[in-house]
């Protein structure tokens, strides 16, 4: 069996991933009417579970919130210890700026910084 060329390749992939979007959209549109019927107008947040012929189901709603960061870092001294502990920092890197350490930065930095090889990603675009 002769391996595939890179055209065939790019071609099941493309068929593939019609397919796998299509379910996608499909589960999706399930998923928002399972929602709907369960949902508690009196709770935007929260689970709700039901059990119907040997499966639960469980609906978590939730509500996504945004903090304006560069806003809380100016107000940072004024606001009380409560508010204060109402907000999580989490680092993350800049590889941008991590690029332009010299050698002996980097390895400041990297005692830090923890990297693995993450999945390739690969795009094909009809040109």
């Amino acid at each position: 069996m002769k391996p595939m060329t890179l055209q065939e390749l790019i071609n099941m992939r493309i068929a593939a991933k019609r397919e796998e979007d299509k379910a996608i959209q499909a589960r999706r549109d399930v998923d928002s009417q399972i929602a709907e019927l369960l949902r508690d107008a009196t709770k935007p947040e929260g689970s709700v579970s039901q059990k119907l012929d040997g499966y639960k189901v469980t609906v978590t709603y939730k509500v996504d919130r945004k903090v304006s960061a560069d806003e809380l870092q100016k107000l940072w001294d004024k606001l009380s210890p409560e508010v204060q502990a109402v907000f999580k920092w989490k680092p993350d890197v800049s590889v941008s700026e991590l690029r332009k350490l010299d050698d002996k930065q980097k390895i400041s930095a990297s005692r830090f910084i923890t990297s693995s090889a993450a999945s390739p990603s690969i795009k094909i675009e009809a040109i």
